[in-house]
């Protein structure tokens, strides 16, 4: 052995001793609580969706027929849609996947979309039932959506993702903005007739508190986040792309349980329910589904670069 051995090996040791982590580990150890975040919103889904009329109807709503119907519609896509998709955010923001935070931007808006829902809408005053007893899952799910998509989204590096084809941004804007118009247009005749003297709006009647608190998220955080998801793809702006993957992934999985509350509707029998409403807005619903699929598409393109 020659002089020189030693200290190369000595050199050797510190510089494997202070290599900084690989990168696929550093992004582990640092969105590790988001994937827990996602995984949390997961169960609580599951747990509202089994609880309720979908399954045991260990939780009694406080609202009418027509309101339990459409519940068990929404209930069954959060369990076999929704929860499993953020399951496998989770997953993916493990593995350092690019694809897992635009899906946790999705995940956490739905998870706090539908939560706040459960709570506002049932008619405490004049329908009999216990749906008090699920309130603890409603700021997990509130609360835990917003964090896991606000940390997705400050998360996510998109000098990291990979380029934006002029047909992907096509895409994204023009379907955003073709889709979301029959989306967000129905509550000019809606809002006329809700505000009223006599509301005619059976569905409406049927539950008051739910059409209002849909219509206070849907005008004011969901309409501003797609306009400035299509104003932003417009002028080309860095941040559009993470506003594009949030209202687009939220279309996806709202429009799916939107068209399963339809449908639950009419399989019931409620008399506020038709096959036609159910046969427009399942198409509606598969159009938003087929779009989010289309956005998160060129995710798949490059495994790394998570942000």
């Amino acid at each position: 052995m020659t002089v020189s051995e030693p200290i190369l090996d000595d050199i050797s040791t510190l510089a494997s001793r202070s290599a900084p982590p690989r990168r696929g580990a550093d992004l582990t150890n640092r969105h590790r609580p988001l994937a827990l975040g996602l995984v949390g919103i997961a169960g609580a889904l599951a747990a509202v969706s089994l609880l309720g009329p979908l399954a045991t109807d260990v939780v009694d709503y406080r609202v009418s027929e027509t309101l339990r119907n459409q519940l068990i519609g929404l209930d069954a896509v959060s369990l076999v849609l929704v929860a499993p998709v953020a399951l496998a955010a989770a997953v993916l923001v493990l593995r350092g996947h690019v694809a897992g935070l635009p899906l946790a931007l999705a995940s956490g808006a739905y998870s706090a979309y539908m939560a706040l829902q459960y709570v506002l809408g049932p008619d405490y005053a004049h329908i009999a039932g216990d749906n008090e007893r699920i309130f603890p899952l409603a700021p997990l799910l509130v609360a835990g959506g917003w964090s896991v998509a606000f940390g997705a989204w400050n998360a996510v590096d998109v000098a990291q993702l990979s380029p934006l084809r002029p047909s992907d941004r096509l895409i994204g804007l023009i379907g955003l903005s073709v889709l979301a118009v029959p989306a967000f247009i129905r509550y000019v005749p809606a809002l006329a007739d809700w505000t009223s003297a006599s509301p005619k709006d059976e569905i409406y009647l049927a539950g008051p508190g739910f059409g209002w608190a849909i219509a206070l998220l849907d005008l004011g955080i969901f309409l501003p986040l797609t306009v400035s998801a299509c104003v932003g793809l417009a002028g080309r702006r860095p941040w559009a792309r993470k506003a594009l993957y949030t209202a687009a992934g939220w279309f996806g999985l709202v429009g799916p349980a939107v068209a399963g509350m339809a449908i639950s509707m009419y399989v019931n029998d409620d008399p506020n329910g038709s096959a036609a409403n159910a046969l427009f807005l399942s198409g509606l619903g598969m159009a938003f589904f087929v779009l989010a699929t289309l956005v998160y598409r060129p995710l798949a393109r490059r495994r790394d670069g998570a942000g």
